[in-house]
């Protein structure tokens, strides 16, 4: 039987055909190859078990502390100097002449060379799937689908390092027509964020806003509002400085600077 692996270059593909990630020519020539070779047969039968196998496991939720992790190291990265124009234009004058040195023509790679390099690159094709489907997990829980923004990097970054605190509080209220906000705050951080469930949209031309309370008054701290399912995030704008409440009230679009309403409802902390 002729093993049209070995001659079609089939080798390596089976882990992307047990995740179906082939394309369609791919997986057309591969599945030619595949009738033709019982070791190829093999192989792919043992991917194919693999992925199965993989798919049944319990997911497992990390903890809030390697996300903050994650980003502390991330904003700890040096930054490079922009590439352009100015970085070209260095005088001659301050550098010496270096005379070019002939290098040897480069070798061609033998056969057994180039297939050693075809299975490196293109043997884990199920690792590499696997891989790729993490990142793109990981890519989306960490930065979210907005960059800037109230849910965005930053925001994220701000929420996870209050979940990660030691003295992390939450506090619950329900909302006067609907809902209810749940309050997380760090006393040592000085920091707030909300989390809302149930709530429904404001009307056309109001929002939703939220305030630090305390004896002198009200502080704003940033609107909201939430998705269609009722539900949202923010992180407070501003430090809770031991406000004894965070509140929240109907206000035209944009906020206000003070509240025009009663609160709807008012989490003490």
């Amino acid at each position: 039987m002729n093993d049209v692996r070995r001659n079609d270059g089939d080798d390596g593909l089976s882990g992307a055909y047990s995740l179906d990630a082939l394309s369609a020519e791919e997986k057309e020539r591969f599945e030619l190859a595949l009738a033709s070779s019982d070791e190829l047969r093999a192989e792919a039968a043992g991917f194919a078990d693999t992925a199965a196998l993989l798919g049944g496991l319990d997911a497992v939720t990390p903890p809030p502390s390697l996300k903050a992790d994650i980003f502390a190291k991330i904003q700890g990265l040096p930054q490079l100097a922009p590439q352009g124009d100015d970085a070209s234009n260095v005088s001659s004058e301050s550098a010496p002449v270096v005379e070019p040195v002939a290098e040897p023509a480069p070798r061609a790679p033998g056969r057994a060379e180039s297939e050693a390099k075809r299975r490196w690159f293109r043997s884990p094709g199920a690792v590499l799937g696997l891989a790729a489907a993490s990142v793109a997990a990981i890519a989306g829980s960490i930065v979210g689908v907005n960059w800037p923004g109230p849910t965005g990097w930053g925001a994220q970054h701000e929420l996870t390092s209050i979940q990660a605190a030691a003295d992390a509080t939450t506090f619950t209220s329900e909302v006067a027509g609907g809902g209810e906000v749940t309050v997380l705050w760090s006393a040592e951080l000085g920091r707030a964020a909300v989390m809302v469930e149930g709530m429904p949209q404001p009307a056309d031309g109001q929002t939703y806003e939220l305030w630090f309370i305390d004896d002198s008054g009200a502080v704003p701290a940033g609107t909201f509002e939430p998705g269609d399912d009722g539900s949202t995030w923010r992180v407070l704008e501003g430090e809770n400085s031991g406000s004894p409440a965070i509140g929240v009230t109907v206000e035209p679009e944009g906020g206000s600077p003070a509240p025009t309403t009663d609160p709807i409802v008012v989490v003490q902390t």
